[in-house]
């Protein structure tokens, strides 16, 4: 994790710490969401909300399944889908950052039908095929 950023990353988990997940998403993780970023992930500090959050270790140890929709300061939205293997972020692991113009396209577009279906936000037709 880059410790210049550490402040920011304590930001972000004070920002999801209300959230009643299986796994809380802490500063380590949220640091791994920007290190092991597959694409462009948002700036940290560009991050001003989280609306939803969903956060589990299917595997126990360092495993972990994140989908989340987050408000940017530019009016913007931002979801991030990662998973880690048991062995957590740094071995085996995938994290998609996708911006959007809004919340809805944030939605449909940033999110896949599994991570939607976990956040309560399933598309039309899709609330059956979980």
């Amino acid at each position: 994790m880059n410790p210049e950023l550490q402040p920011q990353y304590e930001r972000l988990a004070i920002l999801t710490a209300a959230f009643k997940t299986e796994k809380e998403l802490d500063a380590w993780d949220w640091g791994a969401l920007f290190e092991y970023a597959d694409g462009t992930a948002p700036d940290p500090a560009s991050i001003t909300g989280v609306t939803d959050l969903w956060c589990t270790s299917p595997e126990g140890g360092g495993s972990r399944d994140i989908a989340l929709v987050a408000t940017l300061t530019d009016g913007r939205w931002a979801t991030c889908v990662a998973w880690s293997d048991y062995t957590g972020f740094g071995c085996q692991q995938g994290v998609d950052w996708r911006i959007n113009p809004t919340r809805k396209a944030a939605i449909s577009q940033g999110l896949d039908k599994e991570s939607r279906a976990h956040l309560g936000l399933a598309l039309p037709g899709e609330e059956n095929n979980r």
